[in-house]
């Protein structure tokens, strides 16, 4: 689920591109995702972190939507073309890795490695056709790195720090705290939004399938950690070129066939390498941490925490 809404979520984004400018558009889907995320956690009465906890998910939950989308879009609109924005940020396998081994001191097994060669194959097999087709980089690349630290970073902090905090609240607090940044830089360059009647309705598509991709996301780095989580990268890039053949009639190559075949292999190596794998020793919000939402039960809120230290 979480691999068919995020691919899904990029030609719909394109889609809509073509009748809202880049910030004005992540900024109404921010508020739309917020309000919406809101909505849902309202009705489940889902438990909110306070205190450290929730400073560290405001902190997590920005580096992962607003880092990652705003520095993106900002390389977007600074001469970063959509196939090498793609594939910097589909290399979220690899920088976890990184991240995980600098920062927590973590080293990958043999099919750990195993699942970053194949998925770097696969990613780069599914983004070369755009790459030759759009080659232009331009000064705008150091905003995308940062959208892909932010991804990573935040997902590792998710994993440490805040799993007890349920996939939908960290998703919103995200939303949230990316909603000023968002609105600053939508109201300091120059926006238009043409044929309204279409762009509300590919506006409202997007928001609904990015918000549940970020959220099912988070569910996935809660049950399997930021670096299992990030292979599913491996395969995002070639479902969305896929996505793109059914949403904007474009065509399908022996690229798109090789990179399913590598971001599969590489999700199973994956697999294998949690199963052989050392575990991994996670902070989990003590209960006092998580306040229900308005008035949910004490019983709800330690439910929840325990869901949070199962996964």
């Amino acid at each position: 689920m979480t691999i068919l809404l995020y691919a899904v979520s990029y030609p719909l984004g394109a889609l809509a591109l073509g009748s809202v400018t880049p910030f004005l558009l992540i900024l109404l889907r921010f508020a739309l995702s917020a309000l919406l995320l809101w909505a849902v956690v309202a009705v489940r009465r889902l438990p909110l972190p306070r205190g450290r906890v929730l400073a560290w998910a405001v902190v997590g939950g920005v580096l992962v939507q607003g880092a990652q989308f705003l520095g993106l879009y900002w390389g977007m609109a600074h001469g970063v073309s959509a196939g090498v924005a793609a594939l910097v940020i589909a290399m979220n396998p690899v920088a976890t890795a990184v991240l995980a081994r600098f920062l927590l001191h973590r080293r990958e097994n043999r099919w750990g490695l195993l699942a970053l060669a194949c998925g770097a194959v696969g990613v780069v097999a599914a983004c070369l056709p755009r790459l030759l087709s759009e080659p232009a980089v331009g000064p705008g690349l150091i905003t995308v790195l940062i959208a892909l630290g932010g991804l990573s970073a935040g997902s590792l902090l998710q994993e440490t720090r805040l799993r007890g905090v349920n996939s939908f609240v960290f998703t919103a607090i995200g939303v949230t705290g990316s909603i000023p940044p968002a609105g600053a830089l939508a109201l300091t360059t120059p926006q238009h939004f043409s044929d309204p009647l279409p762009a509300v309705g590919m506006l409202i598509a997007l928001v609904l399938t990015s918000a549940l991709a970020m959220v099912c996301y988070a569910t996935c780095v809660r049950r399997m950690g930021a670096r299992g989580a990030s292979a599913l990268f491996a395969l995002i890039p070639a479902v969305a070129v896929v996505a793109a053949w059914r949403l904007q009639h474009t065509t399908i190559g022996i690229s798109t066939v090789l990179a399913l075949a590598c971001g599969a292999l590489a999700c199973g190596a994956q697999a294998r390498a949690a199963g052989t794998g050392p575990a991994v020793p996670v902070l989990v919000p003590e209960a006092h941490a998580v306040r229900p939402f308005r008035g949910a039960g004490a019983a709800g809120a330690a439910e929840d925490v325990g869901e949070g230290a199962r996964g």
